[in-house]
């Protein structure tokens, strides 16, 4: 599935999620959900986020982050490779919007569904 396919799907799944960035292995931002300014933004927050929260773990290995702030919370999950970060509304169910980030990155990995053979039928006249 393409980034912007699955960042799509994820948006219509989760009332949760305002706004959210797929990232590439090495943080650049493969589809946003806001200008690619915001999506500049989430990236360089998710990077900072992963970098003090490896600082504070003993093995310096990160999977997810989540920070709650008054207005709602940050998160970031890595999966194969690729990094997805959200900002949600306030009080989110956060084992959900983690099930839901880690599936969209899944999603990247799955092929994309074949197209449907179109029909032949008679010429217009």
């Amino acid at each position: 599935m393409e980034p912007q396919e699955a960042l799509a799907e994820l948006l219509t799944l989760s009332s949760q999620i305002e706004d959210v960035a797929i990232l590439g292995g090495s943080g650049f931002v493969l589809a946003s959900s806001g200008a690619p300014e915001r999506g500049e933004q989430l990236a360089r927050v998710a990077a900072d986020l992963l970098a003090a929260a490896a600082d504070v773990r003993p093995t310096g290995q990160v999977s997810r982050v989540e920070v709650q702030r008054g207005e709602g919370s940050v998160f970031v999950v890595v999966e194969g490779g690729r990094t997805a970060v959200a900002t949600t509304v306030p009080e989110p169910t956060a084992g959900l919007v983690l099930y839901d980030l880690r599936t969209a990155l899944l999603r990247l990995d799955e092929a994309p569904a074949p197209s449907k053979p179109k029909k032949k039928g008679k010429p217009d006249a």
